[in-house]
């Protein structure tokens, strides 16, 4: 009850931050995985209430964090929710995007592997899949085989495969003996017989799996538009668990099934592991800066990449 009080509060703060009455803004937001952990964003969509902040929302998907960042360095869209390590890296190299919300701040992955696979010491030699080079399932992969002493690409080749759903396919078929799956496309591997080494949610690690993400001069023009749309996926988050049902139906669109047991592993999934509160974590970004082999990496800090929205 005190964590959800609080929950409350800070809704209430941030609606009380005024917003003009003017004719809905028009503005696109990008989400980049097919994955319970976008169940806010996606319900606050079908709830209607960017509109009731004033903002007639699109939802676009595309697969990957670093082709999000690219997607925003070319101006397809102002705002995303998408992989926190990816606006690390584009920072290091010159780019000017900043997180101002925390959706998942540990990394909410099943590591999974084929049937034949019974341990992290058993890739070596094998190929593993990610989404793309940067992402958040790269920075997981690469965590996981230098914790049980294995080297990346030398040691374990990590393919680019492309999206979730490709992951699945791609270890279906051998092309991989291994990936990390969100939900619910771990329940889709698993059905193919691959089962989980690590539960990385549970590692104790803290990291900004996916973050709220603007750019700095879009932020600086528009900071009503981002607290608006802040506003809108804090009420999404709340509404998700208070409306099981509904938010069962908004994700079985979006991740295309009416499977129920996929739909409440998925919503259980959002539940454990979306932020009620979505604050960033600065202490999850420090494993990416440290991960980075860009000369501006050792003097880099946190609060290079977040902002003070929160006011904290």
């Amino acid at each position: 009850m005190r964590r959800w009080a609080m929950v409350l509060v800070v809704l209430i703060v941030l609606t009380s931050i005024p917003s003009p009455a003017a004719a809905r803004e028009r503005i696109k937001g990008i989400y980049s995985a097919i994955s319970g952990i976008f169940t806010g964003m996606w319900v606050a969509k079908e709830a209607e209430l960017y509109e009731r902040h004033g903002l007639s929302m699109e939802l676009v998907y595309i697969p990957a964090a670093s082709k999000v960042v690219q997607a925003m360095l070319g101006g397809e869209a102002p705002l995303a929710l998408s992989g926190g390590k990816a606006v690390v890296d584009a920072n290091l190299a010159g780019a000017d995007l900043v997180i101002f919300g925390g959706a998942a701040n540990v990394p909410a992955f099943y590591l999974m592997a084929r049937p034949e696979i019974n341990s992290i010491q058993e890739l070596k030699g094998k190929p593993v899949g990610v989404t793309r080079a940067g992402s958040s399932t790269d920075f997981t992969m690469r965590y996981v085989l230098k914790k049980f002493g294995l080297e990346p690409d030398k040691d374990v080749p990590i393919l680019q495969i492309g999206g979730m759903p490709e992951l699945a396919a791609a270890i279906s078929q051998g092309i991989i003996v291994a990936a990390p799956f969100s939900s619910p496309t771990n329940l889709r591997a698993q059905k193919v017989g691959a089962k989980v080494l690590i539960d990385m949610g549970k590692a104790g690690v803290p990291f900004q799996h996916t973050g709220l993400l603007t750019r700095r001069p879009y932020l600086k023009t528009n900071e009503d538009v981002v607290r608006r749309f802040l506003k809108a996926y804090a009420e999404g988050v709340h509404l998700f668990h208070a409306q099981k049902e509904m938010a069962k139906k908004v994700i079985g669109k979006y991740t295309r099934t009416t499977d129920p047991e996929m739909l409440e592993a998925t919503w259980q999934y959002a539940v454990d592991y979306v932020e009620k509160i979505p604050y960033p974590t600065r202490d999850g970004l420090r494993e990416p800066i440290a991960q980075s082999v860009h000369p501006r990496a050792r003097t880099a800090h946190p609060d290079m990449f977040v902002d003070k929205l929160w006011g904290k």
